[in-house]
């Protein structure tokens, strides 16, 4: 197997994300949930952006997403003669019951969340399991949400197979991330309950695309291609029965990276029509991340606005040709999103 894990310091981490967030505003995005990181380096964004240290957009940081040791969230490639007890633990994201879950909950919201991140299942970039897996039980995650809930935080349940999303959704959790095994059942549970649907297709369809011109490791591509035609078919069920829908790119946000602009754009692809994904990227993002200044234009608002060459509503690839950013009322100088640099 492929080293699943290449260790660097945690002070580099940050400094990379420094740039990335930088990035974000100058490209058009004005507010990012960021649903898992090492280190709390989320938290440090969110804190020195609000702060005025560094430029950068609205943050929603998790902290840690809670994971089971050797499930989606576990990177980790250490043999099993060192000593791991000290990593396994609920400060960094790994249960192993009700109990740790609800400590896990206590940690990341004591060290800075704004919102909990479950993964439920396996998923497609993770080395050691598969998106069929349940990972995370239904207690826990009962337990997750009610703890959650009680500081009032939203739960992003990462879900991947029909069984864990049905579990999510009777959980109580309040977005399915990816959602690629939907059926009638969990979409009329989802409308009837106000469940937003995150369907991340950019990232499926890309990897399914450009993944052997990525270089992805074998086991990405195999587990991309078994999932995606299911993924986006379920998609286009949620579509065809109006489940609420927000854009997010599953993504980081450097130049030449996929952002939720490009989400934005293969959702139009695959069927929405652009004032849907538009709103779905704004209105419905906004709602989402409990951000109620952002998401439209209306007297008292923000004032975040983004000027594109020609009409999205009739060709959403302009997204691709921002001339203007307005961010806070403050004008940006936008970013090429292939090089980085400013235009």
């Amino acid at each position: 197997m492929d080293r699943l894990l290449r260790f660097r310091p945690a002070g580099l981490g940050l400094l990379r994300a420094t740039k990335a967030v930088d990035y974000a505003p100058r490209s058009g995005i004005v507010a990012m949930r960021i649903l898992g990181s090492d280190n709390f380096i989320d938290v440090a964004l969110h804190d020195a952006i609000d702060e005025g240290t560094i430029p950068g957009p609205h943050i929603v940081p998790c902290g840690h997403a809670i994971s089971i040791i050797g499930g989606h969230g576990d990177f980790l490639n250490m043999p099993v003669q060192f000593p791991l007890a000290d990593y396994y633990t609920p400060l960094n994201g790994f249960i192993n019951s009700p109990d740790d879950a609800e400590k896990a909950v206590h940690l990341q919201i004591k060290y800075g969340a704004k919102v909990i991140k479950v993964l439920a299942s396996g998923g497609v970039l993770s080395p050691l399991d598969s998106p069929t897996a349940e990972q995370v039980s239904p207690e826990e995650l009962r337990v997750i949400v009610e703890q959650a809930h009680m500081d009032h935080l939203k739960v992003a349940a990462h879900d991947e197979n029909l069984t864990t999303i049905l579990a999510a959704l009777h959980a109580g959790v309040d977005s399915i991330e990816h959602g690629s095994d939907l059926n009638q059942e969990a979409i009329d549970y989802m409308n009837s309950h106000h469940i937003t649907l995150v369907p991340t297709v950019y990232i499926v369809d890309n990897i399914m695309t450009n993944g052997v011109k990525m270089h992805m490791p074998p086991w990405v591509l195999r587990k991309a291609n078994e999932l995606g035609t299911k993924h986006i078919a379920s998609f286009k069920m949620a579509l065809r029965n109006n489940v609420f829908m927000a854009a997010g790119s599953d993504q980081v946000y450097e130049p030449g990276k996929g952002t939720v602009r490009d989400e934005v754009m293969t959702e139009v692809n695959l069927g929405m029509t652009p004032a849907q994904a538009l709103t779905a990227a704004t209105k419905h993002g906004a709602q989402l991340l409990g951000l109620d200044d952002l998401g439209t234009v209306a007297v008292g608002k923000e004032g975040d606005l983004l000027a594109v060459q020609g009409d999205p509503m009739s060709d959403i690839h302009v997204l691709e040709n921002v001339k203007a950013v307005v961010y806070q009322g403050a004008t940006l100088a936008p970013m090429n999103h292939a090089t980085g640099a400013s235009q």
